[in-house]
């Protein structure tokens, strides 16, 4: 029976798994980006490749900007070796089966569509909260990505003004994120970037710690600003919360409390986190291997 390898590629590691046309995520794993490093992802990807014996294609869901129909990287992400990188030629080239290429976030949404908690719905946003904020838009039951494939990149908004050196500097990517926190956390700490996990973070919240308190309710706030803002601006059935921070039992209420005093009046979409958790990526990589730009229709999203 023939396989299909799918990746998901972050910037602290990339997951793994071998799949069925059914969608069955068989045997993941995970392997270090080694700090982004693109070397490293593609011989990770090599080396899995290799050891498989009936490959019928490998299914990549990548960070930054993709064309999705050539899977050219025009910006890698938080994997800056490939900025404008050819990644489905590249694989192709050196694996000799059929590779696919799509944003990650877009095939979160698609793996929600498929077999998560967007299911049944036509219209919905998922927006992904890491080390930057990620997002897609499904529009009429399939996807929407702009004219330039850069669609749903929320974290490029500037919701609070230009208030650093440069323009980017004021961007949700860089004051509203896990990663943001973790280095504002370090410095009030005195300690080491790297010695702070977003957990620590938040345990820290959750237990009355002064600085963790101010800071995760700032970090709250702005999350619901976005959220605010894309629920007028696109007026979406649901949006769909992913990323490592989506586990946390209270998320949703936390935001709903931040929206409320926002005085969103009730009529807002729904907030939900996605089903599939971190194999969302991954099965919807899958599905767009499978399937492409194909419409979801009544029975498809079982």
């Amino acid at each position: 029976m023939s396989n299909y390898l799918c990746f998901d590629i972050g910037g602290t590691d990339v997951k793994y798994a071998t799949a069925d046309k059914e969608g069955n995520l068989l045997n993941p794993g995970v392997f270090s980006s080694e700090n982004g490093s693109g070397k490293a992802v593609l011989n990770g990807i090599e080396r899995l490749a290799a050891a498989e014996k009936e490959l019928a294609g490998v299914a990549v869901s990548a960070p930054g900007f993709v064309h999705p129909e050539t899977g050219f990287l025009e910006k890698g992400g938080a994997i800056e070796e490939f900025h404008g990188f050819p990644l489905k030629d590249y694989l192709e080239e050196k694996l000799s089966v059929p590779v696919t290429v799509e944003n990650d976030v877009n095939c979160a949404a698609l793996g929600e569509k498929w077999r998560g908690n967007a299911r049944h719905d036509e219209n919905f946003l998922c927006l992904t909260i890491g080390t930057g904020i990620g997002g897609a838009i499904f529009f009429q039951n399939r996807l929407y990505r702009g004219h330039s494939f850069r669609a749903g990149e929320f974290g490029y908004m500037i919701t609070n003004g230009v208030g650093a050196a440069t323009p980017e500097g004021s961007t949700m990517n860089s004051f509203a994120t896990v990663y943001s926190l973790r280095k504002q956390y370090a410095q009030m700490k005195k300690r080491s970037f790297q010695d702070v996990s977003g957990l620590e973070v938040f345990e820290a919240y959750d237990h009355g710690d002064y600085a963790a308190k101010g800071l995760v309710r700032k970090f709250f706030s702005n999350i619901a600003i976005c959220l605010y803002n894309l629920s007028y601006i696109l007026n979406p059935g649901k949006i769909l919360i992913g990323g490592a921070i989506s586990s946390r039992p209270t998320l949703l209420q936390e935001l709903k409390e931040e929206l409320a005093y926002l005085a969103q009046d009730g009529s807002g979409p729904l907030l939900d986190v996605c089903a599939l958790k971190n194999q969302a990526g991954l099965t919807g990589a899958l599905y767009y291997h499978l399937h492409g730009d194909q419409e979801f229709i009544a029975g498809d999203a079982t």
